[in-house]
């Protein structure tokens, strides 16, 4: 581990951070109160967030149409919100040369431009070796070329556990995500099934995910958030603590889960829902990315290693191609296979070109 930057301020109220380079991927870790944490960002993201912008600004162009909408997006996710999160974002603005715009259109980088799909498994118990394992591929239409723009975000507030994200420089939200209780999050596009519809009047999904790893200790935590929380959009989203893993599908009509269509110590989420309990009409391959293929292919893969599933083979079976029976397709951008237990998340960057493996236990704390 190399320290990549670090930053101390003569005023002890600005709080410190640090970033650290482990195999390729930065590390960025946060500590105090959200303003605190927003300014120790803004200074070590700040040439990253840059490049997000670039990208974002490349896709827009000339097109005024373009510009308008991606605005009026990044607008609506930032309005709903909570203060803390806006307070953060004001702390990114003050060190890092941007304007309150600018890093309301980065942070709405994945809602702004292209669509995120993935796939996702997770075994214990009969299907494992002994630890749970969890394995997510990150699948999108776009943004192969900010690849060097994922960071792993590390926030400890004051007063609230400390969690870790993955994804692009500038995100706030949480479509990958672990906290110091050892749950870990994953979240999945659902709109192939429940519809295409953001309710923009609720706080934005991917936020709510964020919220609750800063404060959920247990799975029934998590469990308890989803029954109580509208979401803003369709999406299904993998859960799991040490012991078990879930699979929520959650949208604006409701929660169920997924999960309870698979084997105990299997979970398997694409982009479709499937509890039976549902009256939404399955969706073809062709309208939801292989949704139904990329599920079908990670069961047979399972049954055909049960019981035989640890990391390196979870590696194995997300980085196999849909076309050998895998789940992995031309749009997958990156992977994760995360250990709850033992707080670790391996990380696969098409760019590194292999599997890093980051012990988040030494960050969380």
């Amino acid at each position: 581990m190399s320290i990549l930057s670090s930053i101390s301020n003569t005023d002890e109220s600005d709080g410190e951070g640090r970033a650290f380079n482990v195999d390729g991927i930065k590390v960025i870790d946060l500590h105090g109160n959200w303003h605190q944490m927003g300014r120790q960002y803004g200074i070590l993201a700040a040439e990253q967030m840059k490049a997000v912008l670039g990208y974002l600004y490349g896709k827009i162009g000339s097109d005024p149409a373009k510009a308008e909408s991606a605005a009026d997006i990044s607008d609506k996710l930032y309005a709903n919100y909570p203060p803390f999160l806006k307070d953060y974002l004001d702390g990114v603005c003050e060190t890092s040369a941007l304007s309150l715009e600018q890093v309301k259109l980065c942070n709405a980088v994945e809602y702004v431009e292209g669509v995120f799909l993935c796939s996702a498994m997770a075994v214990w118990g009969a299907y494992g070796t002994g630890k749970l394992v969890f394995g997510r591929n990150y699948d999108a239409e776009s943004y192969r070329e900010i690849d060097r723009e994922i960071v792993v975000t590390v926030y400890h507030p004051d007063g609230g556990i400390a969690l870790a994200t993955v994804g692009y420089a500038g995100e706030l939200y949480c479509v990958n995500g672990m906290n110091a209780k050892g749950l870990f999050v994953e979240f999945n596009n659902g709109m192939p099934s429940a519809g295409a519809e953001i309710h923009w009047d609720l706080c934005p999904s991917t936020t709510g995910l964020f919220n609750m790893l800063l404060s959920a200790a247990s799975l029934d935590d998590a469990d308890s958030f989803f029954r109580n929380t509208q979401s803003a959009l369709s999406a299904t989203v993998g859960v799991a603590d040490k012991n078990e893993a879930r699979s929520y599908e959650w949208c604006h009509n409701g929660v169920r889960r997924g999960d309870s269509m698979t084997p105990s110590g299997l979970m398997i989420s694409t982009n479709h829902y499937v509890n039976d309990g549902w009256h939404f009409p399955t969706p073809a391959d062709g309208d939801s990315w292989n949704s139904i293929t990329r599920r079908c292919n990670m069961a047979d893969r399972a049954e055909e290693c049960k019981g035989l599933i640890d990391v390196d083979r979870m590696k194995k079976i997300m980085s196999t191609s849909l076309e050998n029976g895998g789940p992995m397709h031309t749009l997958t951008r990156y992977q994760i296979v995360a250990v709850p237990e033992d707080m670790v998340m391996h990380i696969f960057l098409p760019y590194i070109g292999k599997w890093v493996e980051l012990r988040m236990k030494e960050y969380l704390g």
